[in-house]
């Protein structure tokens, strides 16, 4: 074959290589394998214990570390595993930052596997013309096989990528030393029965037997808790140490419930405790508010409940606390029981 006619017919080989115009392309190729990108920023004591315990849950997901430091690892695990992963690696500590995105990988996929097709189809025509080719022709013709041998092999690279993005989820995680500091038993509200709610003075008044003030209403204890109700008052505890007291206080000065959930939630943020959640319950058609912290205790996380019913004079506060494990065990008797009471 002359280089001239080779010349025209390498060209016509470039033309059926190259994809076809936008309009003769599928509308819309139909779904395919997902890619899962998770990361979390945790806040834990011991971050050496924490990332050997996320290796050893990955592990039995059948997954790997990828990169491992004193401070992070990232972690692979097949797809499925990943969301309920990500949801155990939540406990390990304190959620700083988290994130969790899913990506079709389907067009990408039809995409590259078409080129690789033509890529093929390519490099066999360049075969079979080199098998025919005269001595003149022989170098041009190696030349461009070459270059697809090199097209084809990036392009089945990145398949090998994709596919591999498909079949393991990648989640980063980084670990951050948390702060020991425990809360101030007092903040800077002008409002004295709100200075005197803490996770320390109600622990100390249940070792010391001191029940609190009146609760100037018919409480029920949590289920599975011990009530006990000395004169008037009601406080009552479980087997595992979660405590819970129930007490009135003057409405004073008088205010609704939406003036002193705002007020409480203002003092115990500026006392140092983190703001877990807050909603709203009812008790026989009386609202309150319910404000759910954490708080370091000791060597312990701990979790502490505020509950507010203002009825008339009186603003009836509900507390309970307990170890975090322990009180999200009896969080939902704690939550019926405040549902239960009756004014």
């Amino acid at each position: 074959m002359s280089p001239a006619p080779l010349v025209l017919f390498l060209a016509g080989l470039a033309r059926a290589a190259a994809p076809p115009p936008a309009e003769a392309a599928p509308a819309a190729p139909p779904p395919g394998p997902t890619a899962i990108q998770a990361g979390l920023v945790l806040q834990v004591d011991d971050r050496a214990a924490a990332l050997a315990t996320a290796v050893s849950l990955a592990r039995a997901e059948q997954g790997w570390f990828a990169r491992l430091s004193d401070d992070a690892v990232a972690l692979r695990v097949p797809v499925a595993a990943a969301p309920a992963l990500v949801d155990r690696l939540d406990d390990l500590g304190v959620v700083v930052e988290r994130s969790f995105s899913r990506e079709d990988l389907g067009p990408t996929r039809v995409d590259l596997t078409s080129r690789i097709a033509a890529r093929e189809a390519v490099l066999a025509r360049y075969f079979a013309v080199l098998s025919t080719a005269g001595p003149d022709a022989v170098v041009s013709v190696e030349r461009e096989i070459t270059r697809a041998v090199s097209e084809l092999e990036g392009l089945q690279g990145r398949l090998r990528v994709l596919d591999d993005r498909a079949a393991y989820a990648v989640i980063d995680v980084g670990f951050r030393y948390r702060d020991r500091t425990p809360p101030r038993r007092t903040g800077d509200s002008p409002f004295p029965f709100l200075e005197r709610l803490n996770v320390a003075d109600l622990l100390a008044d249940f070792a010391a037997g001191r029940p609190g003030a009146r609760s100037h209403c018919s409480p029920v204890a949590p289920a599975g808790f011990a009530p006990f109700r000395p004169a008037g008052r009601f406080q009552a505890a479980s087997p595992d140490d979660v405590v819970y007291r129930v007490q009135a206080v003057p409405n004073k000065p008088a205010a609704d419930l939406a003036f002193w959930e705002e007020a409480l939630r203002t003092r115990m943020e500026g006392a140092g405790y983190r703001v877990v959640g807050a909603s709203r319950v009812d008790a026989g058609g009386v609202p309150g508010a319910v404000l759910e912290l954490g708080a370091v205790n000791g060597t312990q996380d701990q979790a502490y409940l505020v509950a507010l019913f203002v009825v008339g004079r009186r603003i009836v506060v509900v507390e309970a606390t307990g170890e975090r494990g322990r009180f999200a065990a009896r969080r939902e008797a704690v939550l019926a029981a405040l549902g239960g009471i009756r004014f």
